[in-house]
């Protein structure tokens, strides 16, 4: 298989990806960290360090407090001479990848080849009647979700991959051809559907992860260019959960992937994909087992993603999550973000108060506010807290950093 880079200045980089041209026995079960802006050097980095048998620590340079937290640690970058023994080098992995820190601090998950490998097993039977002959990448590597997807999977197949640093909407039509996967981002569709070009994409099929993609985009994407899109469910804990495909509600498990409930009715997961071990301030053991915070109804050996159980706003007997609020806030022309949490108030008489920060090229009074909202969630009374700011942050894959302001 074939690593492609396309350059800003129309020049083209490409790579022959073999183990015997990668690996580095001097590499082997050293602990580094890989990150750099260049998806070319990360993706190259990734593919020496697993062939290698390395260990590997992925993260964003962008994010001060990793590179603090790194630097305390004494990991040092990945291919330099200065190795040393770190927390990390008795450990059993081949990379560590954080979380986004979207809900507070990062935490460190421990990724072993099996558990790389299982996953890879499970999404090449989703994805085996695609008969998928190029993907195209417009995430960055150093996530689970653009390493697994991006790399892993097209080489476990056999399959070239395409990338640019950075893809514009009509870059990323232009590069695909017939049986091509798209590893996506929901901002990617979204921006499709507001693009004036169109193409027939019937014999291709796009990957969307890393956020909820609302059910009206997924449809819009669907009918506007006849294709399908297959969105994954997971964290970077737990590895991928489950899929759906366009703008289905119900989500099915991944092949090897057993769910469960607590009395809450919050998800819990066992699979092979799940991390072993996980580094906070501390070591903890899993046991392959993760429970999460994802409310959820289920229906057979499906299941309905409410949403994050502190994200539920309850009213009336009835639950909506603030995700499905800041989608309808977003579908309003002129809010660019909405980012939403539900606070407890015992000074209030409903118990609970949606907090609403809104990115927007005009100031919605919070009478305005409830009235959108209520068009589409009935006419419900609920408390409401409304600011404005200039910049909702993101993380560098788009998903809102879930963080008060």
């Amino acid at each position: 298989m074939n690593l492609k880079i396309l350059n800003d200045n129309g020049s083209i980089n490409i790579y022959e990806i073999k183990k015997e041209k990668f690996v580095d026995k001097n590499l082997k079960a050293k602990v580094s960290y890989i990150s750099s802006s260049s998806k070319e050097k990360n993706a190259l980095n990734i593919f020496t360090s697993y062939f290698s048998d390395s260990k590997s620590i992925l993260f964003d340079d962008s994010n001060k407090l990793l590179v603090q937290k790194l630097k305390e640690l004494q990991i040092p970058e990945f291919n330099t001479p200065s190795f040393h023994n770190t927390i990390f080098h008795n450990k059993d992995f081949s990379f560590v990848y954080f979380t986004s820190g979207s809900t507070g601090e990062s935490t460190a998950a421990l990724k072993t080849k099996d558990n790389i490998i299982s996953e890879m097993k499970s999404l090449s039977t989703l994805l085996k009647k695609y008969e998928i002959k190029k993907v195209v990448v417009t995430v960055p590597f150093i996530h689970i979700y653009g390493s697994l997807t991006g790399l892993f999977y097209p080489y476990f197949n056999d399959i070239d991959i395409e990338l640019r640093e950075h893809f514009l909407p009509n870059d990323l039509l232009d590069a695909v051809e017939e049986n091509t996967l798209v590893v996506t981002t929901p901002l990617y569709i979204k921006a499709l559907n507001k693009s004036s070009t169109k193409k027939d994409l019937s014999k291709s099929i796009f990957l969307s992860s890393t956020a909820p993609l609302d059910q009206k985009d997924a449809k819009e994407f669907n009918e506007k260019f006849s294709c399908n899109i297959v969105q994954l469910f997971g964290s970077t804990e737990t590895g991928g959960i489950a899929y759906k495909f366009n703008d289905e509600s119900l989500w099915t498990p991944l092949k090897s992937v057993i769910i469960e409930t607590n009395n809450n009715n919050e998800l819990k997961v066992s699979s092979p994909f799940v991390s072993n071990e996980l580094y906070e301030k501390e070591f903890i053991n899993t046991n392959g087992k993760i429970q999460t915070f994802d409310y959820i109804e289920s229906t057979g050996n499906q299941f309905k993603l409410i949403g994050r159980s502190s994200q539920i706003l309850k009213i009336a007997g009835k639950r909506y999550s603030t995700i499905q609020i800041e989608n309808i806030l977003e579908s309003q022309d002129l809010i660019e973000k909405a980012l939403v949490f539900v606070k407890n108030d015992q000074k209030s008489l409903r118990g609970e108060v949606l907090d609403i920060t809104l990115e927007s090229k005009r100031i919605y009074t919070s009478k305005e506010i409830k009235k959108i909202l209520q068009s589409t969630l009935s006419n419900l009374k609920f408390s409401m807290e409304l600011k404005y700011v200039d910049t909702i942050p993101t993380s560098i894959v788009g998903k809102k950093l879930r963080v008060n302001i």
